[in-house]
């Protein structure tokens, strides 16, 4: 009869079976185990650490315990730790090479969680990242900040004493008063010498006695003649000489027109000086007017700055690099490796696809649920995008908590991403508004409602944060100074119970720029507005007081000067009257007192 089993056969393979068996029961778990913390690792840049993997056949899935995965940017903190990922997976793709998760469950997510120990990975860059990782890719880049996130101060609430304010500054009218007195003195001295070359009374003195002469000599129609001529001829003189001194004169009054007009402006200027000086260091308006962009510029962009960062990270998860061979698309390999060309297929599915995934993420307030749909480096394969929703309520602290949004790059030359996030009824407590060292304000407490839409249109970013608080109470502390402005703005903080602020960020992801605008603006500077116009006034009083002091040696000596130089016109006056006196005792031909022609 003929043997249809042969026991030695099935011996052999009872064995290897229970040799297989007792290899994947004994050792299975911890190889995927292994490969899961080394591959992750690998492409996060930093520690991967798990408790335990339980990998099954029938059916297949897989479950994860204890996940750890530590920020790359912080090696003391885990970006994320979950208690227990579970997932199933569609056993007939699995040998087409393509892991589709048809059901993930993510319980016990935490965030930012502290680590005992380093994760950082021991072959580090000069940068402290791993080489060739993304964390190392992403550690050459960095946003550029503009508008409130290149710094914003609390504008000064103490100004500065007139001593400093003098200190530090050319006062104008200063240098004018110094300048103006030696000015003075050049022309006197100008005009000193200028006098010495005009006819003076010893020239005019010299004419009277030449006229004397002429009328004493004797008489005939030849020294008629003769007389007559030298009479028109000293005329002609006396008048030059006159003209002289009349535009001489002239030019004189001018001059010192000039400098009395430069004097009441060297008197003026002390005013003009302490008005711009007390502009200038005396608190303004428009400073107390932008107090929301110092109060909550920084948080904003803190937000901003983290927000684009894991968008960063998140990218390689949303579309991997693709490129074109012989027609047929590629998957960019990684160095020194082969290339997965793909066909075409009659329902194509990316390689890696997680379906669906539900996540419990917990937080000081509370339990966060939420579903993850279609995650996946292959949306335009897959032809959906991914979507997220998250929602919490009735937590610690808030009444709601929603954030939802579509990852859409199915079309991966055109990438678009919505996201939306929304809270009400958020309990804030004890928010610091400012930097240490700074002015200490703090939100003491007010409820919150957050509103915050953003589009990411590919590397152009759209977003838009309204805030409303209500029931608002803030605190300065005590020692924030004795200022009457300081003391203005204390107590409209004090009496605010609500305001809004909103925010608008424009640019790219790398390049972005925030525009902020709050209600409390207008309040605050309503309020301080007598405070600061009472202040500012008051310092430009001091301020005129100060130079006015300065000034007035200078001043005086230049009056003084100036006073020295009348007598110069006097004595120009003094020659002219002289000279028309002399011209004068010539006469004219034939009258009395002049000389007599010959018959008449």
């Amino acid at each position: 009869m003929k043997k249809w089993i042969r026991w030695q056969g099935l011996g052999v393979f009872v064995i290897v079976i229970v040799l297989l068996c007792t290899f994947w029961f004994l050792f299975i778990d911890g190889i995927v185990e292994h490969i899961i913390e080394n591959y992750a690792s690998k492409a996060i840049g930093a520690k991967v650490e798990l408790d335990s993997a339980d990998l099954s056949l029938f059916p297949a899935g897989l479950e994860l315990r204890g996940l750890k995965v530590t920020n790359p940017d912080e090696p003391m903190k885990n970006a994320v730790e979950i208690t227990r990922a579970e997932m199933s997976f569609d056993t007939l793709m699995l040998f087409r090479r393509k892991v589709i998760v048809n059901q993930m469950t993510l319980d016990g997510i935490k965030l930012n969680t502290p680590r005992k120990t380093s994760g950082a990975l021991p072959r580090l860059s000069r940068k402290g990242t791993v080489p060739g990782t993304p964390s190392e890719k992403r550690a050459t880049t960095g946003g550029k900040k503009k508008g409130i996130c290149e710094g914003s101060e609390l504008p000064s609430l103490h100004m500065p004493s007139v001593k400093e304010i003098l200190s530090k500054e050319q006062i104008p009218s200063i240098k004018l008063a110094a300048s103006l007195k030696e000015q003075i003195d050049n022309e006197k001295k100008k005009w000193q010498q200028r006098l010495a070359s005009l006819p003076d009374k010893k020239t005019f003195d010299a004419y009277k006695l030449e006229i004397q002469k002429l009328k004493t000599r004797n008489k005939g129609i030849a020294a008629y003649i003769s007389v007559g001529g030298k009479f028109l001829e000293l005329k002609k003189k006396i008048n030059a000489d006159l003209d002289r001194i009349k535009k001489a004169r002239k030019s004189f009054q001018k001059e010192i027109a000039a400098l009395r007009q430069k004097m009441d402006e060297a008197k003026r200027a002390p005013f003009k000086d302490a008005a711009q000086l007390a502009q200038k260091y005396g608190m303004s308006k428009e400073g107390i007017a932008n107090l929301s962009r110092v109060l909550f510029g920084v948080k904003i962009c803190g937000w901003m700055q983290k927000s684009a960062q894991w968008y960063e990270k998140m990218r390689p998860v949303l579309q991997r690099v693709k490129q074109k061979k012989n027609g047929k698309e590629v998957v960019k390999p990684l160095r020194g490796k082969g290339a997965f060309v793909r066909f075409k297929e009659w329902q194509p599915l990316p390689d890696f696809l997680i379906r669906e995934a539900r996540a419990s993420l917990i937080t000081g307030a509370g339990n966060i649920k939420g579903v993850i749909k279609n995650i996946t480096p292959d949306q335009d394969i897959l032809g959906i995008p991914l979507t997220f929703s998250f929602k919490g309520e009735r937590l610690k602290g808030f009444k709601l908590l929603e954030a939802k949004g579509i990852l859409n790059h199915v079309k991966p030359r055109v990438p678009k991403d919505e996201i939306r996030f929304l809270v009400k009824g958020y309990q804030a407590k004890g928010i610091p508004l400012l930097e240490k060292g700074k002015t200490p304000i703090v939100l003491e407490k007010a409820l919150a409602d957050l509103n915050v839409k953003a589009v990411v249109q590919d590397t152009s970013v759209n977003a838009n944060v309204l805030a409303a608080l209500h029931a608002v109470n803030v605190g300065v502390s005590a020692n924030s100074g004795n200022s009457p402005l300081m003391h203005a703005i204390i107590s409209t903080l004090k009496n605010i119970s609500k305001f809004i602020v909103n925010a608008k960020v424009t640019g790219t992801i790398r390049d972005y720029n925030i525009e902020l605008s709050s209600d409390l603006d207008g309040v605050l500077k309503k309020s301080a507005g007598k405070i600061i116009a009472k202040e500012t006034e008051k310092l430009r009083q001091q301020l005129i007081k100060a130079i006015m002091a300065r000034i007035q040696g200078p001043l005086s000596q230049a009056e003084d000067g100036l006073s020295g130089l009348n007598g110069i016109d006097k004595e120009l006056a003094e020659r002219l009257n002289l000279g028309t006196s002399v011209l004068g005792g010539l006469g004219k031909p034939g009258k009395k007192g002049g000389f007599k022609l010959p018959f008449s």
